[in-house]
């Protein structure tokens, strides 16, 4: 994966993050996060273009993330995008997440967990996601991949919203194909497509 770190200072970040963060404080902070207002939220960044698009204009057409707002503890903004036929690798984040896409068709898949051995991930729920549209994930049932289905619509860009910095978690990964598992210590952060080989 290509990361590079965003404008600005984390503790003073560009007006519209700002307002985000405020929006998202006080339903971010209960026992059970209200996803449902956090992903409004996210979906109101996502429609402000004057604001989303210079980032994705940074991006350009390449499998990247850009970070926006990225500090030490808390929420964290990136923007990702995904090329052609490109999808995530099976999941967690050990944290909330929201995901709004500000162009294209973000595909998300959400994953039950199966028991018995040798049993795979079973993709419970498929969304297609366009503009200002969102998906959000609460632990433990947070197992997920997305991005780009080929042959549906344009590669998306879109916004991630996270309640942590989720290389702070033990996290886990899968193969969907193989349903191969591996467990990510905290500080890994895993394959960036599915199409990366398993280590």
């Amino acid at each position: 994966m290509s990361a590079e770190v965003g404008q600005g200072d984390p503790a003073a970040p560009d007006e519209p993050v700002r307002l985000l963060l405020l929006r998202i404080a006080a339903p971010a902070a209960l026992a059970t996060p209200d996803l449902p207002s956090i992903g409004a939220a996210l979906a109101e960044l996502a429609a402000d273009l004057d604001y989303v698009t210079p980032w994705a204009d940074r991006l350009g057409d390449r499998n990247r993330l850009l970070r926006i707002h990225a500090p030490d503890r808390g929420p964290r903004l990136a923007i990702v995008h995904r090329q052609e036929g490109r999808l995530s690798a099976v999941h967690d984040h050990g944290t909330w997440v929201a995901i709004s896409p500000i162009s294209g068709l973000e595909t998300h898949r959400r994953y039950r967990l199966t028991d018995g051995p040798g049993s795979r991930p079973e993709i419970a729920e498929v969304t297609s996601l366009g503009p200002a549209q969102v998906a959000t994930l609460l632990p433990p049932d947070d197992v997920h991949d997305h991005g780009h289905l080929a042959g549906h619509g344009a590669p998306a860009y879109v916004l991630i919203l996270t309640g942590d910095d989720q290389a702070r978690f033990k996290r886990n990964e899968w193969d969907a194909a193989t349903g191969r598992h591996r467990v990510l210590p905290a500080g890994e952060v895993g394959r960036w497509l599915a199409s990366d080989p398993w280590p």
